[in-house]
Parts: C-alpha cells; structure tokens; sequence
C-alpha cells in the first residue's frame, strides 16, 4: 500500500551494528538531491548541514522532513 500518486523505490533494511535503537535504510538520491537543490547547495553540502528527521506514531507508515543540524 503506497501514497496515490508518490513515487515508489524498495530499499533493503539493515541492521545498525553499533545498537539496538535505530536500524539504516536507504533514501532516494533524488530526494536529497531535491532538498538541496531547493536550498541552493550541493548534495554534500546540504548531507553535512542538515538531518532528516523521522514522524511516526498512530499512522501506518513513517514520514521523513529534514530540518538544519544545529550542532554544525
């Protein structure tokens, strides 16, 4: 089950080696891409200013936002 109209991609899920707390799955390039294009950085610049941040709770599913990583 997807969002109407949303583009779709399947990514592996992989354990976190350091903990239990959090495992890592992938994102789209092109989501990255689009952030930081919409900011005005580069790819490596807008990975080294900002984090994505995870919303979830009494929906089916989970949604990611990214907001400035204020420990830069």
């Amino acid at each position: 089950m997807g969002i109407k109209g949303a583009l779709q991609k399947t990514y592996k899920i992989r354990r976190n080696s350091i903990g239990r707390d959090s495992v890592i799955v992938a994102m789209p390039f092109e989501v990255v891409e689009r952030e930081a294009r919409k900011l005005g950085l580069t790819v490596d610049e807008f990975i080294d200013k900002y984090q994505a941040v995870a919303q979830y709770d009494s929906f089916d599913g989970i949604h990611y936002t990214f907001t400035k990583n204020e420990k830069v």
